[in-house]
This record gives C-alpha cells, structure tokens and sequence, in this order.
C-alpha cells in the first residue's frame, strides 16, 4: 500500500526500474546485510570460517591489492567489502560485481561448512527483497545477478535451472552470465545459449539433430503441442539462424544489419526457460 506522501502527492512514485546505478538506499541495504552477515560469523558459528577470511579474499582477489596492506594495527582485516559499496565513486556495474565475487565465494565455503549454506540463501533472498522494494532493476537468478522486470520471470529462470539436466544447466547458466555481464553484456551469445537449450531438450527426447526436426517428432515420443505453438518456436529458431543476426552463426560481414538488444535476449531467456518448463510438465 502506497504511505502518506505517495497517496497525497507529495512524492511521486518511480516511473521505472532503476537501472544502470546504484543510489545510496541500495548501497545501504546491501551494507546492512553485509552487517547481520559478521555479527552472525562473530557470534561463533565456525570460527574455521570468518569475516575476515572474506574480506581478505576479497582484498586480494577483487580489489587485487596486497595481502599485508589489508592487516589492521589489530591485527583484523579492514571492512573493505562495505566500504566499497559506501563509496559514491565506486562504479554501479562494479558493485555488482563484488556482490557476485562475495555471494560465489560465501557458497563455496558452505560446501565445507553446511552449516552456512542457509546463509547465503538468506543473503541473496535478502538482496532480492530489498532490490523490489526500493524497484531496482537487478535480482539473484541462482548466484548470478540479472536484469528483471518481474518475479515471475525469475522463477521462471530459475525453475528451468534447478529442474533440467546438467547439459541444459549449462546453456541457461551461460545464458544468464553473458546476459548479466557487465559493463558489456554479449546479447547475441546470450540469445544462442538459450535457444540451445531448448534444442538441447528436444534432441535428448527425439535423437533428432536440429531443434526443428525434433519439434515435429515430439508428437510420436508422447508429447502434443499445439500446432501454433510448435510453429512459434519453430520461427524463434529460424530468427537466431539468419545470417544478419550472428547469432547461430558469424554475421556475413563486419557490419551485419541487424543487432540483438538486451529486451531481445531477455525474452529469449524467459521464453526458452518457460518452454523447457512446459516441455518438462508435458513429459
């Protein structure tokens, strides 16, 4: 529910998504994390594992500095991870990207420690939480940040992620990384790895070679598809072989006449997890 200045019209609500930066309230709200984050560590669920260890990994493998520069006279690691998210000069895309190399490196210390993998789970679910409520344009798909416009599209993604084979896995986690990278996405790529994912699905399930003989196999393997629908994928695929895209194949010439853009590559992420989905539910 709007408060009271919304609803009176002395502040207006945002227009959009904020995208492309990073206000202060985002900052603050990823700091605060970053806070229950060490006064959990400090209060001694595994000493094996600390803030400091995170910090200076992240000194050291991030910020690429020298190991010894990070020792406090307390002989503690400085909070270098806060204090580049406070930073006002620090790039947004950068930000990101610490956020990223933190929650990476957080779940694979749970894979010796079990007992943190509910912590970073409520890490990320934490940032997703804050990112909608203050309408910022960027969420956790997994361990990866990516541009959204709904929570549907996330489970969507996700969905797709967690249920597929590890083939398929590794398109749609492609997919995703090219999609989100940062300050250069690869949309073309990105766009390639989710149609191949889909055509990796159906081959499986046909034996067939190319996505649009096994779309008109799947019938005799036990799965109906709506004619409109088989033919709408069946264009998707035709659209990501033409030669002025690049994107199945090298673009004809230096300047191809057609470039994918980030809304293209976006729905073709969330259509090819949508369909992978489908096709799973029809199996």
């Amino acid at each position: 529910m709007a408060l009271f200045s919304e609803r009176n019209g002395y502040i207006k609500p945002s227009e959009g998504l904020i995208r492309e930066s990073m206000p202060k309230e985002v900052c603050n709200a990823i700091s605060s994390i970053f806070d229950i984050l060490y006064r959990n560590i400090g209060y001694g669920l595994d000493y094996k594992f600390s803030s400091d260890s995170l910090e200076l990994h992240a000194w050291c493998n991030f910020f690429n500095q020298r190991r010894n520069d990070a020792i406090t006279s307390y002989g503690s690691v400085a909070h270098c991870i806060v204090d580049f998210f406070q930073n006002s000069n620090a790039k947004w895309y950068l930000k990101l990207d610490l956020l990223e190399f933190c929650i990476i490196y957080l779940d694979k210390a749970a894979d010796q420690y079990p007992q943190y993998k509910a912590i970073v789970n409520n890490m990320i679910e934490g940032f997703n939480n804050h990112f909608s409520r203050l309408n910022y344009a960027y969420r956790f798909v997994g361990k990866q940040i990516v541009e959204v416009s709904s929570q549907e599209d996330i489970d969507t993604i996700q969905n797709a992620i967690d249920k597929s084979k590890s083939t398929v896995k590794t398109h749609l986690n492609e997919a995703l990384k090219l999609y989100s990278k940062r300050p250069e996405p690869d949309f073309r790529n990105s766009i390639k790895e989710s149609i191949s994912a889909v055509e990796t699905v159906c081959r499986e399930l046909t034996g067939e070679r190319s996505l649009g003989d096994a779309l008109k196999r799947l019938e005799s393997k036990g799965i109906s598809i709506h004619s409109l629908l088989k033919d709408a994928f069946t264009k998707l695929y035709t659209y990501t072989n033409q030669p002025d895209t690049g994107i199945r194949h090298s673009l004809m010439d230096d300047t191809g006449n057609y470039t994918p853009t980030g809304a293209e590559a976006y729905f073709m992420l969330v259509s090819c997890s949508a369909f992978i989905n489908y096709i799973r539910r029809k199996i």
